[in-house]
């Protein structure tokens, strides 16, 4: 249940059993986050960044997630989640060519994610500095070509941003018109000392939460693409595109009815994030000496709560390596087991959105296509990208048939 290995060249012990998980959890808050990860992703993820932050500061931070990221916000999104998804699919049906799991689902995520977060979709020239950004985050140096074009990248998104929100600031009418949630939620928000963000920690903000939303939820779709075209998941499959009919069925797609009849594809997608993790947990270093499970752990060592480890623990999840959806839809002791974002003070607040879109893309896609297949000439073995996200490559594509 432990294990020795380096994460950005630090020294890391990884765990996942209950006991070292339920450990973990009654000092974790005590630990500093941002000394674990590397220095350029430190610089580029700016001060404003919650995973740099802890006290006061990290708490009201938070605070302000929730205005964005809770049920309401979630119940504003969901029509233009349902929108957008349904002019993607569409897409998809007229090309007739492969579908990019890793590459054409980014850009998709990156698109909506943009409009729900400021309220438009910007040129391509902006959604390639995006990239060049989530390249810098984890460039080797900050000698890096990589880091440089990063470092720019922030720049240039956060320049757009800025300039569009105080464009938008002026009028009253339309900060408040739906398109615009996330900023009028934004634009009343306050720091630690209960003063209002400033101009520019809106536009980062947004910057920030694009980044950690489109990836993050383009991994969940395409892993649930790739495994349920498995042979073996065909079953699961057949469940899947039978409550997928019986949501398309309906009139409006609003977080209610998805809740109600979209029972088994949150499943699904609980379930892939546990079959196929995509993060290492989080990160956090051990400033002294300290005594963990019995081991003795050196000062400077990293922690992490690994759900590549937990998440194949049988006392938790019944034949683990099996793709079992329903699993999630019984009451059972494996929801205390499941932290898919990670957990503790720094854990991901946007995995309810990454399911919701989920959710609504499953239900386009499954009545859409009746199986896709690996492209010719495809490696056997899916190549994926490990950082900051495990997700599929870019150069992996599947034949769609309708």
């Amino acid at each position: 249940q432990f294990s020795r290995r380096l994460f950005f060249f630090k020294p890391t012990i990884a765990f996942g059993s209950k006991e070292a998980v339920d450990e973990f959890k009654s000092f974790e808050a005590s630990l500093p986050a941002d000394e674990a990860l590397p220095e350029t992703f430190r610089e580029l993820h700016t001060e404003y960044g919650a995973l740099k932050q802890s006290g006061a500061k990290h708490k009201a931070t938070r605070k302000n997630f929730s205005r964005v990221l809770g049920r309401e916000a979630l119940e504003a999104y969901v029509p233009e989640i349902a929108m957008r998804t349904e002019e993607f699919v569409n897409k998809l049906k007229q090309r007739k060519v492969p579908l990019f799991l890793g590459k054409d689902i980014k850009r998709f995520a990156l698109k909506t994610l943009f409009y729900l977060f400021l309220g438009k979709v910007p040129e391509d020239s902006i959604i390639e500095e995006m990239y060049l950004y989530n390249a810098g985050l984890l460039s080797l140096g900050k000698f890096d070509p990589t880091f440089k074009k990063g470092e720019s990248a922030l720049e240039k998104l956060t320049q757009y941003v800025l300039e569009y929100y105080l464009e938008i600031k002026k009028d009253e009418a339309k900060l408040n018109a739906p398109e615009h949630f996330f900023l009028k939620q934004y634009s009343e928000a306050t720091d630690e000392f209960g003063d209002t963000f400033s101009d520019e920690r809106v536009a980062v903000t947004v910057v920030l939460m694009v980044w950690g939303s489109y990836i993050e939820a383009a991994a969940l779709m395409g892993h649930s693409i790739r495994i349920l075209g498995d042979k073996e998941n065909a079953d699961v499959l057949k469940k899947a595109k039978e409550e997928a009919r019986a949501l398309r069925e309906e009139e409006e797609q609003t977080l209610s009815t998805l809740a109600q009849k979209g029972k088994y594809l949150l499943a699904v997608s609980k379930e892939t994030l546990r079959f196929h993790p995509q993060t290492a947990g989080g990160l956090r270093v051990n400033p002294t000496d300290r005594t963990f499970c019995g081991y003795d752990i050196p000062a400077g060592y990293v922690l992490t709560a690994d759900p590549r480890i937990a998440f194949l623990d049988e006392s938790a999840f019944s034949d683990p390596k099996a793709f079992n959806p329903s699993r999630f839809l019984e009451a059972s002791k494996s929801e205390d087991r499941f932290f898919p974002g990670g957990m503790g003070q720094h854990q991901c607040p946007g995995i309810n959105l990454a399911t919701t879109m989920n959710v609504i893309f499953l239900t386009k896609f499954l009545t859409t296509f009746s199986s896709w297949t690996p492209s010719e000439g495809m490696p056997e073995e899916v190549p994926l990208v490990q950082v900051p996200i495990v997700i599929i490559a870019d150069e992996y594509s599947v034949d769609l048939m309708q």
